[in-house]
Parts: C-alpha cells; sequence; structure tokens
C-alpha cells in the first residue's frame, strides 16, 4: 500500500496542537511500519532529522504560496494519486482521490459558533460535513469528538476511530529547583491556582474568576492565566474587574516550553474548567506534571482525567468554588491526585495513536471506494 501523506503543515517552525499532533504520529508511522510505503507532499522543504528515516518513503514538495490544497495537492491526486491519502491536519483538496483517512479533531465551530469569524466558521462547516460524506474512514481525538460527529453530522460510527494525543516527555514532575525558577521568573505568588490555555469564550474564564472570588481561600493565593486571547476576552476583563481582582490575577500571555513542566508541578492546582474541549491537552500535560486538577464534567475532559482530577460542573460556580476551597486546602487529596495523573498520563501514548492510525489505513486500503464496504474476502477455494 503506498500512503500519500498531507505533511504540510509539520515543517512549520511555530506549530500548533493540530501541527504537533500531526508530527508526533507520523513520526511514529515512519519509525513503525516498514511494510507499507509512504509519500510525504510538503509545502516547505523537510529539515534534517525531522522525521525518521523510512525505506520506502519518499518526498514531493508542492510550491505555491497559496491554494496549495485545493490547487496543488488536488493536481497531484489527479497526476500520481496514492491508494490512500492520509490528511492529519488539514482539509481534503478539492480532487480527492478514492479513498482517504482524515482526521477531524472537533466540532467547537458548532457549539461556540460567535468565538469564529464568520468566514472561518463556514469553511470549517464546509470541510467537516465534506469529509463526513466522501473520506473513506474519519479519525478523531476522544470519545466525546466521535459521539459530536455522529449527532451533529451524522457520521457512521462504524468509520470513526479514535486515536488519542499524548504529550512531550518534557512534561513530568518538575524538581524543586525547576519550580522556583519557573516561579520566579513569572513572578508568581506560592501557592496559586493555574490555568493555561488561549483564552476564548468556551474555556469558561469569567466563571472561574468568579468561583475564585467567592472561594475561602488565603488573601495570597493568586490565580494565574497563561495563555494568548484569540477571541472574546472582554468578560474576562470585565469579571476581574467587577471583583476586584486585579492585584490577585495574574496575566501570562506567553510561557515558554522550558517552564511548562515547572508552572504546572508548582500549581496548588490546575483548573482546566471549560465548557468544551475536543481533547484539552493542557489537563493531560497538568496530570504528567503530578499537578492536581480541577477539571470540567464536559466534552472530553472527564474521558481524560478519569479518577485523577476532582470533576465539576462547569456552569455551577458554586461547584467550581467548592473544587478550589477541596484542592488548595486538602493536602492528602493533592498527594493522592499527584500520584494519580501521571500514572494516568502515561495511558496516553503516541505510538498507540499511530498504531489506529495504521489500522485505519489499511482499512481504508480494504474498502471498496464506491461502496465503503470491505471487499469481499475470497474462500481457499475460489
Amino acid at each position: 500500500m503506498l500512503v500519500g501523506v498531507d505533511a504540510s503543515r509539520v515543517t512549520r517552525a511555530q506549530r500548533t496542537g493540530t501541527e504537533n499532533y500531526s508530527l508526533h504520529v507520523l513520526r511514529e508511522l515512519l519509525a513503525a511500519d516498514h511494510d507499507n510505503a509512504y509519500r510525504l507532499y510538503l509545502s516547505a522543504a523537510l529539515p534534517e532529522g525531522l522525521l525518521p528515516r523510512h525505506p520506502h518513503a519518499t518526498t514531493r514538495l508542492i510550491g505555491l504560496p497559496r491554494l496549495w490544497t485545493h490547487v496543488g495537492l488536488s493536481r497531484e491526486m489527479r497526476r500520481d494519486p496514492p491508494d490512500v491519502l492520509f490528511v492529519p491536519s488539514h482539509v481534503l483538496p478539492l480532487r480527492a482521490p478514492p479513498r482517504s483517512v482524515v482526521v477531524v479533531y472537533d466540532v467547537g465551530h458548532r457549539l461556540f459558533p460567535r468565538a469564529h469569524a464568520f468566514s472561518e466558521r463556514l469553511y470549517l462547516e464546509w470541510s467537516i460535513r465534506r469529509h463526513v460524506r466522501i473520506a473513506t474512514r474519519l479519525l478523531t481525538i476522544s470519545e466525546a469528538s466521535r459521539r459530536d460527529l455522529v449527532r451533529l453530522y451524522g457520521a457512521d460510527p462504524a468509520r470513526i476511530d479514535v486515536a488519542y494525543p499524548a504529550v512531550d516527555q518534557r512534561f513530568r514532575p518538575a524538581s524543586a529547583e525547576e519550580i522556583d525558577r519557573a516561579r520566579r521568573r513569572h513572578g508568581l505568588a506560592d501557592p496559586y491556582v493555574l490555568h493555561l490555555g488561549t483564552i476564548k469564550p468556551r474555556k469558561n474564564l469569567p466563571r472561574l474568576v468568579e468561583a475564585f472570588a467567592r472561594a475561602d481561600l488565603p488573601r495570597d493565593v493568586q490565580l494565574v492565566l497563561g495563555g494568548m486571547t484569540t477571541y472574546g476576552g472582554g468578560p474576562l476583563e470585565e469579571a476581574i474587574r467587577a471583583r476586584g481582582l486585579e492585584q490577585r490575577v495574574k496575566r501570562l500571555a506567553y510561557v515558554p516550553d522550558a517552564d511548562l513542566a515547572g508552572l504546572f508541578s508548582g500549581a496548588a492546582c490546575v483548573a482546566i474548567v471549560s465548557l468544551y474541549e475536543g481533547f484539552g491537552m493542557p489537563a493531560l500535560e497538568a496530570l504528567a506534571c503530578g499537578a492536581p486538577l480541577l477539571a470540567s464534567n464536559r466534552g472530553s475532559l472527564p474521558e481524560i482525567a478519569s479518577e485523577a482530577a476532582v470533576i465539576v460542573d462547569p456552569l455551577n460556580v458554586d461547584a467550581i468554588k467548592a473544587g478550589l476551597e477541596r484542592l488548595t486546602g486538602d493536602a492528602s487529596l493533592r498527594d493522592e491526585l499527584q500520584q494519580r495523573g501521571p500514572a494516568r498520563a502515561a495511558d496516553f501514548k503516541w505510538s498507540a495513536a499511530a498504531r489506529v492510525t495504521r489500522d485505519a489505513l489499511e482499512a481504508a486500503f480494504q474498502t471498496d471506494a464506491h461502496t465503503r464496504a470491505p471487499f469481499p474476502r475470497r474462500s481457499a477455494a475460489s
């Protein structure tokens, strides 16, 4: 089987979550699968050492600054299509091959439409509907996202596989020196409650601020909010001002990778009380670092955290408040979660995501492109 891969996103210097997912899964596929051939479609030259060497891997550079997918990749699909096209972090080209596997990460634009520009929302809706209609198989990153695809788009659950992400090795319980260095570098109090993640409406931060203001916590406890504001940051700022928390809320627009483990490990608790997460990578990163986690019961978060976190209703400010009080005031509970977190995070492996992906690619290859049914097996006598 020749697998074509839209690898246009893996060469970017600053990768987002979906691009990191693509890179890690592709690395594992090339390292473990020497039975199949791979053709990587690239928008930029592949840096030396970014991917492992593979005996049957080739690259094709498509040098288009615009319309890379719908013109450049479409042209490749018309001229010399692979047996199966794998699209891990983008969309199918207009000229799609008969068999394809596409990753759909979440459907947050349907649940929180105002968090996206109108044109972005239209493009996301068009591409997901098209993937559900014509892709041979779909991959997603949680059972919650799988259910959303079935419920909102009528996708056939038999065509959807879940390939969970994992965390990088740098996310592990930090040493006391690393914690102290990160705390001093960012000017943080001890103790502090931490939220890391892009500031957007579905993160539910105004309710977290309100719960923090109401909670019976020592006055020196700080609420630390790390992440860039992409859309809808106004209600958060209003909540901080309304409760007079300007001196107790610390904003960190950017956190270097080298400080992440120290910040997570040093927190009295990490609060991820989102209204929706397709996966919620900061929650898994916090668990891997041994941080006591307060997590929402919405989306994929309870699926990820399992028994390694305190789970609350994100619409109930009193429930969030009680969770903050428990985690900052109960030392034995924190100790217990600090043990459970890394063990739970270790259940998520990139090698497992790659195995699910390879199985999906091989299932697509064995599917009749016209009916989406597996080819009938021949009997021994035929």
